[in-house]
């Protein structure tokens, strides 16, 4: 499976392996549990990368793209903005892009992220639920844990 030993090789990096990088404002970060999160509408064990993301404790991470300077400021509604620069990885030469995104927190394990695409639920994982590459990848080096 080409495609699992690309992801542990990446996994075995740290960091990027969702393309996540620097660190955001810890006071605004999101009070969720930091993990795997999957569409509410896909069962743990039926995750894909069209439906997971990671939280890594202070920002979103997705396959294929790589973002930066997370900036995370919780607005007036008690919901979360989340702002970053980000590229596409697979396109060599792709410009950096000022990504933003808003996060209502439904619980400690679920979020409604709305972005230029639409809005998205999605709730926590555990890792041992899911299915390979994902529930075998070592996360200690990615989780963060901002002002907690």
């Amino acid at each position: 499976m080409k495609a699992a030993a690309v992801f542990a090789a990446t996994a075995a990096i740290g960091i990027e392996l969702f393309g996540i990088a620097a660190s955001a404002d810890a006071a605004d970060s999101l009070p969720i549990e930091p993990g795997y999160y999957v569409s509410t509408d896909t069962p743990c064990q039926k995750a894909s990368n069209a439906t997971l993301t990671l939280f890594d404790g202070v920002s979103f991470g997705d396959d294929h793209v790589e973002c930066r300077n997370p900036s995370t400021k919780k607005l007036p509604d008690a919901s979360y903005q989340l702002t970053r620069q980000c590229r596409d990885m697979q396109v060599d030469g792709t410009p950096w892009q000022k990504i933003t995104e808003n996060y209502a927190v439904v619980g400690p394990t679920e979020v409604i992220e709305t972005n230029s695409f639409g809005k998205f639920r999605y709730r926590y994982c555990k890792q041992s639920d899911l299915p390979d590459p994902w529930n075998a990848v070592d996360l200690k080096s990615t989780i963060k844990q901002p002002g907690r």
